[in-house]
């Protein structure tokens, strides 16, 4: 299922999917670039070339109160998405 789809300053897709078994998929560009399987949240980590210019991407996907998903989106350690 997806959860949150997220589009870069420079127009790159992030898609974040879940299922309810605990299996995150993050897709950048419909390419899969990180899978863990977590039941309270995970960290991913990937890197990926834009402009080419190497590109570090974290990904914290958590569980918050009151039963709610949240998510951080950091591009090079400067925050993107913070929920």
């Amino acid at each position: 299922m997806r959860y949150l789809t997220y589009y870069t300053p420079d127009r790159q897709r992030i898609d974040i999917n879940n299922s309810w078994l605990g299996e995150e998929k993050i897709y950048y560009n419909g390419e899969l670039v990180s899978r863990n399987t977590s039941l309270f949240g995970s960290m991913h980590e990937f890197r990926v070339r834009e402009n080419d210019e190497e590109i570090q991407y974290l990904i914290s996907i958590e569980l918050k109160w009151p039963l709610r998903i949240g998510f951080d989106i950091f591009r090079n350690g400067k925050a993107l998405l913070l929920s």
